[in-house]
């Protein structure tokens, strides 16, 4: 049996890799620390030039020491499970990525410097995950690798370039 030392473990800790980093071949377009410290929030996307810009969109929940939940399960098929939407409300940027897994809707939103995740259910919301920092947000590259969330107010327009 090997014995370690607490300076063995802190360097370990230092060189591994977060359970929730985003894959050596994804940018993050959306990131932040969740308002408890322990849960980050990602959008994770594979940028592809050839294909109009990023591709491959993919949710990320959890911890450093595991991923809660990653959806879809095959990234390739973002496009057609996870629906993108955007608007100005007054003068502030709001935008969101939704999407429905296991009988349960998540949103992923961007309100000015409020951003977060929703766990919708029978049309009642039932957790509310907020950053606890101003969240890293590219949200035109999040509509370019999404699909349109027709259920927003506007229909296509609420998908355009610009809200």
């Amino acid at each position: 049996m090997v014995r370690r030392t607490c300076t063995s473990l802190l360097f370990a800790s230092l060189l591994s890799t977060p359970a929730f980093a985003c894959a050596d071949d994804e940018a993050a377009l959306f990131s932040c620390l969740a308002e408890d410290g322990a849960h980050i929030i990602q959008l994770c996307a594979v940028r592809d030039d050839a294909a109009g810009g990023y591709q491959s969109l993919r949710y990320v929940y959890g911890t450093a020491e595991t991923d809660e939940l990653v959806y879809p399960p095959d990234r390739r098929e973002a496009k057609e499970l996870m629906s993108f939407a955007h608007a100005f409300d007054k003068e502030t940027y709001v935008w969101s990525l939704r999407f429905d897994n296991g009988g349960y809707v998540y949103r992923v939103f961007g309100m000015g410097g409020d951003a977060g995740v929703e766990v919708w259910r029978k049309k009642k919301r039932i957790a509310r995950v907020t950053c606890g920092e101003r969240p890293h947000a590219i949200a035109q590259d999040i509509r370019r690798a999404a699909g349109c969330d027709m259920t927003n107010p506007f229909g296509t327009a609420g998908c355009s370039e610009t809200p």
